[in-house]
């Protein structure tokens, strides 16, 4: 099938006002494991109380789950911004792009703290690879983090994440990861990049290609040395010749490191391949 420029799927995403990951006191956290671990990729998946294993088809998938690239048709960019209450900074930036039955991605994030913290910073940056055939995806990242304290010293780490995804056509799917498999310490001083389990599930109650949209999806995450959570979102909203408006809301245990509140929400505007989400 040829490739057209009008496939392509940009989407710039708008983070950081109080609601979507409410976060009072991110300065002092302990700067292991890295905060950027526990930090939503993507905008939607911030509003969605993080949930992000099963919403395949976006480039911030590559922060949740490799394989969930496989639905883009051609090419999805995302890129965010926050702006915590205490002065920390995140920001954030996704690509995937399908060749064949491959796809291909990468992203980066970076957590830049206030002043008074003890952690100048984490970075992560991420490359992903994936097959996909019929309904399934298998999907593979190469992860690497840093940390930086207040002196300068900068600790690094690499580590891997899998992952699946099955679509049901446009209905529901059905993702499953489990990130930071194994720690390779590139610094004198090893990170703690403890091993995370996600499962999750999606369903579209109404056809995606119509003018109502209504999404549920639900997830539950399992990571080392701390209690199992799980998060419920909903996404729903009216779509015309394209252009729509969605809103969304999430509820559900954070990462405890992480100061965010249980509940989030959020919204979007699209505007045919393009989605401005906060």
């Amino acid at each position: 099938m040829p490739l057209r420029a009008a496939r392509i799927r940009w989407q710039w995403l708008l983070a950081g006002l109080p609601g979507i990951a409410i976060c009072p006191c991110l300065a002092q956290q302990s700067p292991r494991p890295p905060l950027v671990l526990s930090l939503p990729g993507s905008v939607r998946q911030a509003g969605l109380a993080g949930a992000g294993t099963a919403l395949i088809g976006d480039a911030g998938s590559v922060f949740s789950n490799p394989a969930g690239l496989a639905p883009i048709k051609y090419l999805s960019v995302e890129g965010g911004f926050s702006l915590y209450p205490d002065g920390t900074r995140q920001g954030s930036a996704s690509a995937g792009l399908r060749l064949g039955p491959m796809h291909v991605g990468g992203g980066g994030s970076y957590l830049q703290f206030n002043d008074s913290a003890s952690v100048r910073s984490n970075l992560m940056w991420v490359g992903t690879l994936g097959y996909r055939f019929g309904l399934i995806s298998l999907g593979s990242s190469a992860k690497y983090v840093a940390s930086e304290d207040s002196s300068g010293h900068v600790d690094r780490g690499f580590t891997q994440d899998i992952g699946v995804a099955m679509a049901l056509f446009d209905i529901s799917s059905i993702g499953f990861s489990v990130q930071n498999v194994g720690n390779h310490r590139l610094s004198e001083v090893s990170l703690t990049l403890p091993t995370t389990y996600r499962l999750g599930f999606m369903l579209n109650f109404t056809d995606p290609q119509t003018t109502a949209r209504l999404l549920g999806t639900i997830e539950t995450i399992w990571t080392r040395d701390e209690d199992r959570r799980t998060v419920l979102g909903f996404e729903a909203g009216l779509v015309v010749s394209g252009v729509g408006l969605v809103v969304r809301v999430g509820h559900g245990g954070q990462p405890p490191a992480s100061g965010q509140s249980k509940w989030t929400y959020g919204g979007g505007v699209l505007l045919g391949r393009l989605r401005f989400d906060y």
